[in-house]
């Protein structure tokens, strides 16, 4: 069994509650929901979808890593599955106040977001009600010590890669690779650049020693002492900021967000939750240009946070921004 199932504590997602609220979904699930068809663009555990499909709304789940796909598998256990090496489906009743029952279906499918639009179109699933991104990595991800998402093993090879059947290149590959300026511009995306450029330089210095492999060689460069924001971990954002180049997260949301907009039918959300300022940019700056255009409007005019009890439950939620914008 997978790792990632194994543990006791599955992955929580953040402003479950909210998503919920803003896809008109709140309440008992009723038979009219079973016509509404739903994305999950980064399906993770499966805890949106999971409200989702108990409410009778038809979920095409999607995930770059298929051991969160086994994550979601465990979460819908009570869902008689039928599986196969790509694709997974099923689905789940849920009472209404007179008892009867509503169906809610799924398929979860191994794949990138980026290729959201492509995926769709082979599934069926056109004129979509809503579309959910909950960017990020699931918190599963930094307790695998073996990839190194996470500082927690200094021995772990420093690879990063959600799907090394698709994805050649780890973070040490970077690291070892890349010109100074490219370096710079890699940290860039989340450091300053006054301290990308000090970090970028470390680098070089240190890999004409010894080539960069693990975790450890990584945090031996960092140094104990440096730190560009106090409330985290030292290490925390030169850590995000080889996540995000390895996985090509910016350039895949770049792609993603407009093929999802196409893919809502009049009256259909897009769902986006954030986790740092990168990201955030990004989904503003599409969501200004759809309105602008007049092909959308502003669902919510700011961005919905995590309240403080989700916050004290979940300390992922602190940095969580939630928008939406509605198809016009």
């Amino acid at each position: 069994m997978n790792q990632f199932v194994k543990q006791e504590k599955i992955h929580e997602s953040v402003l479950v509650d909210e998503v919920i609220n803003v896809l008109g979904l709140t309440g008992f699930a009723h038979s009219k929901y079973q016509a509404r068809k739903y994305i999950d663009a980064t399906l993770g555990g499966g805890g949106i979808s999971l409200e989702i499909i108990r409410r009778g709304g038809n979920v095409l789940g999607i995930d770059n890593d298929e051991s969160m796909l086994e994550v979601a598998k465990e979460r819908l256990k009570e869902v008689p599955l039928r599986s196969s090496k790509k694709s997974y489906g099923g689905s789940v009743t849920c009472p209404t106040p007179d008892q009867e029952s509503v169906w809610g279906s799924f398929k979860l499918i191994h794949g990138n977001f980026a290729n959201i639009k492509e995926i769709a179109g082979n599934e069926g699933f056109l004129d979509v009600y809503g579309i959910i991104f909950d960017l990020g990595i699931s918190n599963l991800h930094y307790e695998d010590i073996e990839r190194g998402f996470s500082f927690k093993n200094p021995k772990a090879f420093l690879d990063m890669r959600l799907n090394p059947k698709t994805q050649n290149v780890r973070a040490s590959d970077l690291l070892n690779s890349l010109r100074l300026d490219q370096l710079v511009e890699l940290f860039s995306v989340v450091l300053g650049k006054k301290e990308s450029k000090r970090l970028a330089a470390k680098i070089i210095l240190a890999r004409e020693i010894k080539k960069i492999e693990t975790v450890g060689d990584f945090l031996n460069i960092l140094g104990s002492k440096i730190s560009y924001n106090k409330k985290i971990h030292p290490a925390s954002l030169p850590f995000l900021a080889l996540r995000i180049a390895v996985g090509s997260e910016l350039d895949n949301l770049k792609k993603a967000l407009p093929s999802s907009f196409e893919l809502l039918n009049k009256g259909g959300k897009l769902v986006v939750i954030s986790f740092h300022s990168a990201e955030d940019r990004i989904v503003k700056r599409f969501f200004k240009d759809k309105v602008l255009d007049g092909s959308a409007k502003l669902f919510t005019k700011k961005p919905i946070i995590a309240k403080e009890e989700e916050i004290l439950r979940n300390p992922k939620a602190r940095s969580a921004k939630l928008r939406v914008m509605t198809k016009i």
